[in-house]
């Protein structure tokens, strides 16, 4: 990756944190260049079950980058969601 692509990552994180909460960990993101000026971006989230993948691809970074924030307040309602449910017993 270039040296813009990595503060690109590194402020992806900082933007992805606080909406995934105090309960997921970024711990990976991936930038890929694909063929024809495609971008693909792979978000893996730690949490106390199995991590979480968001992947994103499209014609622009920002653009992928957009859909990736948008994702990640339903990605944690939905591990949360997991965690209640998984805790319940009958």
């Amino acid at each position: 990756m270039s040296d813009a692509d990595d503060r690109f990552v590194e402020s992806l994180a900082a933007e992805l944190d606080p909406l995934v909460g105090p309960r997921l960990r970024t711990s990976a993101i991936d930038l890929d260049r694909l063929p024809e000026d495609r971008v693909k971006i792979t978000v893996t989230l730690e949490s106390s079950g199995k991590p979480v993948l968001m992947v994103e691809e499209g014609d622009s970074l920002t653009d992928v980058a957009a859909r990736l924030l948008r994702r990640a307040p339903e990605v944690r309602l939905a591990d949360g969601f997991r965690e209640i449910v998984d805790g319940v017993t009958v």
